[in-house]
């Protein structure tokens, strides 16, 4: 009888070790060709990644809400997870490189800018190839091997003109859910901003390029993985997670008012300016302080 005991226990445990060995090997740092794993104890694989989900109150539900717009400027060490790598390497590019390809594939859409309003309708519609061709964005001609026939066009990495992506704009809306008991912010539509030289002044122009609904680009994010520290590899977060943990840096120039101006439009200087933005985020920061006191 004790043979058979000693023998169950015996088999248990080798059961036991091939498990705990194939989950080793399931989560090993290393692939099989040397590589680091996109697959690590601290994540999953990329193509499985999901945005966080928002909570979505009901229109009833929301007391008080204001709408602010913002500018990142990507020359800022904070932001640089959303400049570099300038030429895509290691599963991670430049967000307006992700923009870029996402609209080349017709996979998100990006809708025209206008001063002062952001109107998102088929008719606003941006087409791709109106867009490269507006910009110079040049494309190789893709020929066939064996009869030299034209059979399609590309865009090379080089060629994407994110290096001139030096900021962009985003509109977000805090807002009270009643329900919840919750404030919130959410990020609403992002316009990245173009800065290219006049060579006739030799001054560098600004040019606003489109608005991309940040819901419709949030699926794509998720997939991204964006390097936030030099110091630290290992920390394997995505786009996604940068825009919503708020970990990017920013500054106010605009907040939705009856009559529609931005900061510059009346303060005539940078201090008047820097005191109205200090004045919309106490403004924010106080109602909610407000809301908990008794």
């Amino acid at each position: 009888m004790k043979t058979y005991y000693h023998l169950f226990v015996v088999g248990v445990f080798f059961l036991f070790a091939g498990q705990l060995s194939a989950q080793d090997k399931e989560n090993s740092f290393f692939e099989g060709n040397g590589e680091i794993s996109t697959n690590l104890p601290t994540s999953v694989p990329l193509e499985d990644r999901k945005p966080i989900e928002y909570n979505n109150p009901r229109a009833d539900d929301i007391i008080w809400s204001k709408v602010v717009y913002r500018i990142i400027d990507l020359r800022e060490k904070m932001n640089f997870p959303l400049y570099f790598p300038e030429e895509a390497s290691d599963n991670r590019q430049s967000l307006f490189t992700s923009i870029f390809r996402l609209m080349e594939k017709d996979k998100i859409k990006c809708y025209e800018y206008q001063d002062n309003k952001e109107i998102f309708t088929e008719d606003l519609v941006v087409p791709f190839d109106a867009f490269t061709k507006k910009w110079d964005i040049l494309l190789t001609v893709k020929k066939d091997s064996v009869t030299g026939d034209t059979i399609g066009s590309e865009i090379d990495e080089s060629n994407i003109p994110n290096r001139d992506i030096l900021k962009y704009y985003v509109k977000e809306v805090w807002y009270f859910d009643k329900n919840n008991s919750v404030f919130n912010v959410r990020i609403m539509a992002i316009c990245p901003i173009m800065y290219r030289e006049d060579y006739d002044t030799g001054m560098m122009n600004k040019y606003p390029l489109f608005w991309v609904p940040f819901d419709m680009l949030r699926p794509y994010l998720a997939k991204q993985e964006a390097l936030l520290s030099d110091k630290n590899n290992g920390a394997r977060e995505t786009v996604d997670d940068l825009f919503i943990k708020r970990r990017f840096g920013s500054y106010i120039f605009k907040e939705s008012t009856t009559r529609n101006r931005n900061l510059l439009q009346y303060n005539s200087t940078a201090e008047q300016a820097n005191r109205e933005q200090e004045r919309i985020k106490n403004d924010i920061f106080n109602f909610e302080q407000d809301l908990w006191e008794y």
